[in-house]
């Protein structure tokens, strides 16, 4: 039963409020089919629009089955669009890009009922209905009489009380007209049906009431036939599926049909009425949806992922290049320059200098420094030993004259530390550390050619094999003609031994320590005894120079080199320390420019695309006043655009994880020939490439953009989803 007490809606206007409704009383009662006529404009539209919940009353009072509708919120009135109202339209109101089948079960599909059984009772309804054999066509290629019908048929399935029907035949023809009266009429028993129309002839023939407005005032309201019957049994039928009873079944069935407890009997085959229960956010319909409007959108989906594809993988090339190409130079600086190592010199006495430096303020290590040009050498691999052959032809070149170079005493001190490849940071005085590109060009052939070794023994296959070898240095001049056939009785008294503890990486190009050998200082000072004191060789002192090095606690607090020479009334210079701060500056510089570059990308790609995905929703508002219509939440008409977009934002994911491993894969490659050393021998020894594939930086441009592309869409679908269903209806 409906019920309007003094039912009022005042349109208010910039010049005055139009009064759509002036105190409107009228009861309907089940049984009933009442025909409103009425001019336009004299608010036929709107009475159905207010008892429907689509539009809100000014004033007055609705009962709907005996409850006051001022308790009910947008929720409950489209929960009641669900379970009690049915819409027929003028015009059809069906979604376009959807089947016959998806049109007509859309309400059961919200209601979370079997989809199966939904479409078994759709095609009896299209049966009914008269256009069997036409569920899997488009709506928007049926004819209007066609069209008219799938909405009836959509407002059946859910077995309403109230049909409201707004002009159903004004934009059909005379015949297709009475066609869908008589549609109506079938399906009139047991339930209200308020029709407005402008056709006297046809509201007398089929209404059992006719109610006329003018200017907005019930003028007449007359009763022409006796109601039709009190019950939906020829509804009550269609609507049913043949199913075993169970228990449980039988007891969700009672509560919701508490009329056919009778008729339900465990263990038996029966007809029963489909259950519904109505969700206010169903995302299996949703997702239903969702992927619908993906494939009707597909053109313009197809401009928002291409958009963000292309804006995507523009940023990735960017910064994959340019990063590993700053990188890779700001790397090299690191490795190349020991900028964190202060030196000094020109002093007189070495212990006040290493005590006054050792209680100064921020200093972390204070040390001797060596440096020291060796001329010959030689590595022994069990009995026997090669030196150097300048003539061999190796892989690598440029080691001809090593330098013996002292070690902080703290590992974490060492600049190059982190480039060591294989081995350890020396542990023990006699312990050295040497670069691979040394390694190779010194003795890549006693390791790797088997002519160079004597017979049985087996070369070294990597740079592991290298570690704990025994590396002779043998000073300037002790071989001689006489000498010549060193061997391993008379190498040992000729030479001084070292032992290989780590090999530090030099594969690539543009660093300048290859030629070092990395001693301990104590390790620096046995040699230098042994040069002077075993071998009796005069003027040592001047193949190396000595200086005092110390390192700093905190190195980006630094320290004052002009007050500290003052104080210590020497030499402290660090030359690196000014082009460090450079770098350090241009590294700024590039990470700002690279912010820049992704903003300004993103804004230029996130414009574009928020203005498609606007067109989008607003191309899509008439869909959204009808899904109010049939009882869709305002968060499920969210989540259709939310849904939507994620099919998209998979596959900028997927698209852009495939165009990001193909680029950084090629640009890896030309890297590798470009900008790293890789001998033929990387296979075997290992390479520390520098190479970044920036993954993290990728990841988050992915997410950042799919972000971006939520909240262009969230912001005009929660604006479209707030509008009321009759606004959205109006919107063509």
């Amino acid at each position: 039963m409906i019920e309007v007490k003094d039912l009022r809606k005042v349109f208010p206007t910039k010049e005055r409020d139009f009064v759509a409704l002036k105190g409107v009383n009228l009861v309907f009662e089940p049984g009933e089919f009442i025909a409103v006529l009425g001019e336009s404009g004299s608010g036929k539209t709107t009475f159905l629009n207010m008892i429907s919940g689509v539009d809100v009353k000014t004033s007055g009072k609705i009962i709907f089955n005996e409850e006051d509708a001022d308790k009910f919120n947008d929720s409950k009135w489209r929960e009641i669009r669900n379970q009690e109202i049915g819409f027929i339209f003028q015009r059809f109101n069906l979604i376009d890009h959807l089947t016959v089948m998806e049109n007509i079960i859309l309400p059961l599909i919200l209601t979370g009922s079997d989809s199966i059984i939904a479409k078994d009772i759709a095609k009896r309804l299209l049966v009914e209905v008269g256009l069997e054999g036409l569920e899997d066509k488009l709506a928007k290629e049926l004819s209007g009489g066609q069209r008219q019908r799938v909405a009836i048929a959509r407002t059946i399935i859910i077995n309403p009380t109230i049909i409201l029907a707004d002009e159903p035949t004004g934009a059909l023809d005379s015949t297709t007209a009475k066609d869908i009266l008589a549609l109506l009429q079938r399906f009139a028993a047991g339930r209200i049906i308020i029709m407005v129309t402008h056709d006297e002839d046809l509201a007398y023939k089929n209404a059992t009431r006719v109610v006329r407005l003018h200017d907005g005032e019930v003028i007449n309201d007359e009763i022409i036939k006796e109601r039709n019957s009190m019950t939906r049994d020829t509804t009550n039928k269609l609507l049913t599926y043949e199913t075993k009873v169970t228990k449980r079944l039988k007891k969700r069935l009672t509560k919701q049909f508490p009329e056919i407890k009778d008729e339900l009997v465990v263990g038996e085959t029966a007809h029963v009425p489909l259950e519904r229960k109505y969700i206010a956010n169903n995302p299996k319909f949703t997702g239903m949806i969702a992927r619908k409007n993906f494939k009707q959108k597909i053109k313009i989906n197809r401009r928002i992922l291409s958009s963000f594809v292309i804006s995507i993988a523009l940023l990735m090339v960017v910064n994959i290049v340019l990063r590993n190409i700053a990188d890779y130079n700001f790397n090299l600086f690191d490795v190349n320059y020991d900028y964190e190592q202060y030196l000094v010199k020109d002093y007189d006495n070495e212990g006040t200098i290493i005590s006054t430096l050792e209680q100064t303020d921020n200093v972390d290590e204070v040390s001797e420094y060596y440096e020291l040009y060796v001329q010959e050498m030689y590595l022994v691999y069990i009995d026997e030993f090669v030196g150097i052959d300048s003539t061999v032809s190796t892989i690598n070149k440029g080691v001809f004259s090593p330098k013996l170079v002292s070690l902080p005493e703290k590992e974490k001190n060492f600049y190059l530390n982190s480039q060591i490849l294989v081995g350890d940071y020396p542990n023990a005085d006699n312990q050295v550390l040497v670069s691979s590109e040394f390694l190779l060009t010194r003795f890549y052939q006693y390791s790797m050619d088997a002519s160079l070794n004597t017979e049985g023994l087996t070369g070294i296959n990597n740079l592991n094999d290298f570690v704990y070898r025994n590396l002779y240095m043998c000073g300037e001049t002790i071989i001689t003609d006489e000498e010549a056939a060193l061997t391993t009785t008379n190498i040992e008294d000729s030479c001084y031994q070292f032992v290989i503890s780590g090999v530090i990486n030099s594969f690539y190009k543009g660093v300048d320590y290859t030629g070092n050998i990395f001693v301990p200082i104590e390790g620096f000072e046995s040699y230098v005894t042994h040069l002077e004191v075993d071998k009796d060789f005069t003027r040592v002192h001047e193949y190396y120079d000595k200086q005092i090095a110390f390192y700093l606690s905190d190195f980006e607090k630094g320290i004052s080199i002009n007050e500290l020479s003052d104080t210590l009334d020497a030499t402290v210079y660090n030359i690196e320390l000014r082009e460090y701060n450079e770098t350090s500056t241009l590294k700024e510089m590039l990470d700002y420019i690279y912010i820049a570059i992704f903003v300004s990308l993103i804004i230029i790609s996130g414009t574009i695309d928020i203005n498609i995905v606007i067109s989008s929703v607003v191309s899509r508002t008439r869909e959204i006043g009808i899904y109010s219509c049939i009882g869709v939440s305002k968060k499920s008409i969210r989540n259709m655009f939310v849904f939507e977009t994620l099919e998209i934002a998979i596959r900028i994911l997927i698209i852009n994880t495939i165009i990001y491993g193909g680029i950084a894969l090629l640009f890896r490659l030309m890297y590798k020939n470009i900008v790293v050393d890789l001998s033929g021998l990387a296979n075997i020894f290992g390479v520390n490439e520098m190479f970044s594939f920036q993954i993290i930086f990728s990841i988050a441009t992915i997410l950042v953009a799919i972000l971006f592309l939520f909240i262009s869409v969230l912001i005009p679908s929660f604006k479209a989803a707030n509008m009321r269903a009759i606004d959205a209806l109006r919107s063509e």
